[in-house]
């Protein structure tokens, strides 16, 4: 097919072979267009016309000036677009202009803000697994952040990274592509775009070199970096950077290590079950703690309290800092509400320096940039007048550069209100540039010239209707009738002829004309190179502008938390050495905000390694154990991130981890059920929570039947106490774990209820002791359920209760306080309920014999 292709075809169609899986944008004067597969796929995505070119080729195309709009939605249907331009207007050699992609534009790799989701970090990943451990990375082109670790095979850890992060697009190498499929297919039901380089990339001796001349670097060694997958996994992201933006990337950061021993870990459930940053009904942000906690005025702020809300601290030294710094602030109201004033007029100077290294700059970018700096200057002068108050404030006055020469430069250089670009309008200030000054003079000054050299033609040749006009293809040129036309004097040169009109020019009119096209290209030219000239000084800087970025938003992470401590009454929470947990009227923050009509009720909690080391508690459903139970894992997460936390008063001592375990829901993209699911993440917990851990369990069991659900909860308990060693608190409708509490170091609770003839009342206050009733029929009646249903299910209930036999439970003999308690004394109880419910006067011999079926394989 390419012998009947035209030359421009051909050249399109060698180009599109090196990018055979990227949409192919064709720049072709004012549109880039798309041809074959690239056209029918593109057309449907975009709405717009498909039509055909010479041999019927399908071909669509967009306007070059709107294209991000077009890209965004390409983007949002998961397709990568290379961008191919013009890099000639005549062309060099033979019959057509010189083309080149000069960037391709991916899911991960967006810089444009318009196709940015928001303040969020726009995460590429890049995940290597080797035989025996894995390495991912994660980078925001857009603002330069770079994070890695080194990790053991492990689901859990990687799910809870993904989470973490949400990239993108996802880099995907194994050496083991069989074995790790389970990774992979974590990655697909995320629905991440998801791609592998040639395995040959993946060699570490060209990953290396490949870190070092893309950071501008002599070696590894100045990265701490010695771990092989560490090494491809940073080094193939870089790799892939590099071919997508093909540019310079020196505004990247260097990559920080996520290191273990200095960031809490936490898994998906947990940061799904206590609702960190996303909600469970929506995804949103919305109702979450990060809503809570999220009074930033900054983008850089937004995104610093994002990440440290899922990398809660491990080092008492570091949570106590930031302690620290957000007292200060809380004791100090007026100066807090003066620096979140200004911290309003802080614009999101990292994507701005970002932008400037990778060439995609409008001239707004350089007002954004010096509003920031002027705004940054203030604050650092009210700072320092607190310094000596507070050691840890003078580290982030330290990091606040002095950039007020280059705001200076700014603000002599570019005009309060710039045009989008050169070839819109006025970039460059009045003033700066003598030579621009003058022809910027000569372009306003041009309409009067046109009228004074009419008006002196017009007088000097006695001709009334002389005009002097302008048009695209002419230029400028004087039009007369064909009857003056035939006296015109000599120095008039005919342009063109029409029916009715002659049009002329003079040497006057020529000179004119030259002077005045030549200004508008001159002017472009010169404000472009003084835009240059500000652009290299500011990329000059951009080490200390990220630097001062990165102080600001982590000094606007503090202000959020202060602000967010007096609007929610928070308080600041003691740290304690001695591994427990005592917190004296605690609030759930989110659920008081949110979801509570009346007034909260707060909760004490107790959790120690060793006479409190497990609560178990009980109480109806709709009472508030779960809440209890969750206000006790976010108490303890925001004191590790550093913030003050709802309640009266905490002591609290650093947890290595927090589990929970709380919810039914299916996964289904996994092919998981509810009970599997569950199942799943108990077997997580007990396999990686420490004597440190912290852990949530609610309702365990609940997703198979009774006995099955009764013995695994018993049982997990158990191990727990005996081996695990955690702070554990344990909600449970299971009122058979009660007799735990009679072994060293488990507590029972319950939530109180307000009982009267017809009705209860849920109190929501957790006391010491176990509940005796469970009152589901009494919620099923809040429900809605048919009055019907809920008179039936009160007799049923009655008649069961006047066979109950659970006596013998309770008045059992006392064992060795060391002896495990048997299950099965809860099993000889459901075994005489089901025997008394047996009505022997209407029972069939066949169905006789099926309950003794089944009563033997109960004993069995």
């Amino acid at each position: 097919m390419d012998e009947k292709l035209t030359p421009m075809m051909k050249q399109y169609s060698e180009i599109k072979r090196q990018h055979p899986d990227d949409i192919l944008f064709f720049r072709m004067g004012d549109f880039y267009e798309m041809f074959f597969d690239d056209a029918k796929i593109a057309s449907k995505i975009l709405d717009i016309a498909l039509t055909t070119r010479q041999n019927d080729i399908p071909m669509c195309g967009i306007p070059y000036h709107a294209a991000e709009s077009y890209i965004a939605r390409l983007i949002k249907a998961g397709r990568r677009v290379a961008i191919c331009e013009q890099l000639e207007t005549v062309p060099s050699s033979g019959n057509i202009v010189k083309r080149e992609v000069v960037r391709i534009i991916t899911p991960g790799t967006l810089i444009e803000q318009n196709l940015i989701p928001g303040d969020d970090n726009n995460y590429l990943c890049s995940v290597y697994l080797s035989k025996d451990e894995g390495g991912i990375a994660f980078v925001d082109i857009s603002t330069g952040d770079f994070f890695y670790r080194i990790f053991k095979k492990d689901l859990e850890i990687f799910r809870g990274e993904l989470l973490k992060f949400s990239p993108r697009e996802i880099l995907f190498f194994s050496t083991a592509q069989e074995k790790d499929s389970q990774f992979l297919d974590i990655i697909k039901n995320k629905n991440i775009p998801v791609l592998s380089l040639n395995e040959w990339f993946y060699e570490k001796d060209f990953m290396s070199e490949c870190i070092c001349k893309t950071l501008q670097i002599h070696s590894l060694k100045g990265l701490g970096l010695e771990s092989d997958s560490a090494i491809i996994a940073i080094g193939s992201i870089l790799h892939y950077l590099n071919e997508t933006h093909k540019t310079l990337l020196a505004h990247l950061k260097n990559p920080q290590k996520i290191q273990r021993d200095s960031f809490m870990l936490l898994d998906e459930a947990t940061i799904s079950n206590l609702e960190l940053v996303t909600n469970q009904q929506d995804g949103s942000k919305n109702r979450t703690l990060f809503s809570v906690l999220n009074y930033t005025k900054t983008p850089m702020g937004r995104r610093i309290l994002e990440r440290n809300l899922l990398q809660p601290l491990l080092d008492k030294n570091m949570i106590e800092q930031r302690l620290a710094l957000v007292d200060f602030f809380y004791q100090r109201v007026e100066l807090l509400e003066e620096i979140t004033s200004l911290l309003k007029s802080v614009l999101d100077m990292e994507r701005i320096v970002s932008r400037f290294s990778l060439g995609k700059i409008f001239p707004r970018n350089f007002i954004a940039l010096k509003q920031s700096i002027n705004a940054i200057d203030d604050i650092k002068k009210r700072l320092e007048e607190h310094s000596p108050s507070s050691p840890y404030l003078s580290q982030i006055i330290e990091q606040l550069k002095d950039l007020s020469s280059l705001a200076k430069k700014i603000e002599a250089t570019i005009a309060d209100d710039p045009a989008i670009s050169p070839e819109n309008g006025r970039v460059i200030r009045q003033g700066f540039n003598s030579e621009l000054d003058r022809l910027y003079d000569l372009k306003s000054d041009a309409k009067a010239w046109i009228l004074k050299y009419q008006e002196e033609e017009k007088e000097r040749l006695g001709l009334n209707t002389l005009r002097v006009k302008y048009n695209k293809i002419l230029g400028y040129y004087i039009e007369l009738s064909k009857l003056q036309a035939e006296n015109a004097p000599k120095e008039y040169l005919r342009k063109q002829t029409l029916i009715n009109v002659e049009r002329f020019t003079t040497p006057q009119l020529q000179k004119f004309e030259s002077d005045i096209l030549g200004a508008a290209d001159r002017i472009t030219e010169i404000e472009k190179e003084e835009i240059e000239k500000l652009k290299i000084e500011v990329i000059s800087l951009s080490r200390d502008i990220q630097t001062t970025a990165e102080a600001t938003g982590y000094l606007d992470f503090i202000a959020s938390l202060a602000t967010a401590a007096i609007h929610n009454r928070f308080v600041k929470p003691q740290i304690n050495d001695h591994n427990y947990i005592s917190i004296k009227n605690g609030r759930h923050p989110t659920v008081e905000k949110y979801y509570t009509k009346e007034v909260f009720i707060p909760n004490d909690i107790h959790l120690d390694g060793e006479e409190n080391l497990i609560a178990i508690i009980t109480g109806p459903n709709m009472a508030g154990k779960s809440t209890y139970i969750r206000m006790c894992a976010i108490i303890q997460l925001l004191m590790q991130t550093g913030s003050f936390v709802p309640a009266e008063s905490a002591d609290l001592s650093i947890t290595d981890r927090i589990f929970t375990r709380i919810g039914a829901s299916d996964n289904i993209s996994r092919g998981e059920s509810t009970f599997l699911v569950e199942m799943n993440e108990t077997a997580n917990i007990l396999n990686n929570a420490t004597d440190r851990s912290l852990i949530i369990m609610d309702e365990v069991g609940r997703g198979t039947s009774t006995y099955d659900g009764l013995s695994i909860a018993w049982g997990v308990v158990e191990y727990i106490h005996s081996y695990i060693k955690a702070k554990t608190m344990f909600a449970t409708h299971y009122h058979e774990l009660t007799q735990l509490g009679k072994k060293k170091g488990i507590v029972n609770y319950n939530v109180l209820v307000k009982e009267t003839l017809n009705n209860v009342e849920f109190l929501h206050k957790v006391v010491k002791g176990s509940a005796d009733k469970s009152y589901g029929i009494h919620v099923a009646k809040l429900a809605g359920l048919p009055k019907v249903v809920i008179s039936r299910s009160t007799k049923i209930l009655e008649r069961l209760e006047k066979s109950n036999s659970s006596k013998a439970i309770e008045h059992r003999e006392e064992r060795d306080p060391h002896e495990q308690l048997e299950i099965f004394n809860a099993k000889n109880h459901i075994l005489i309920k089901t025997l008394q419910n047996i009505d022997i006067d209407k029972i069939t011999p066949l169905e006789a014999i099926n309950e003794l079926h089944k009563l033997k394989k109960l004993i069995d």
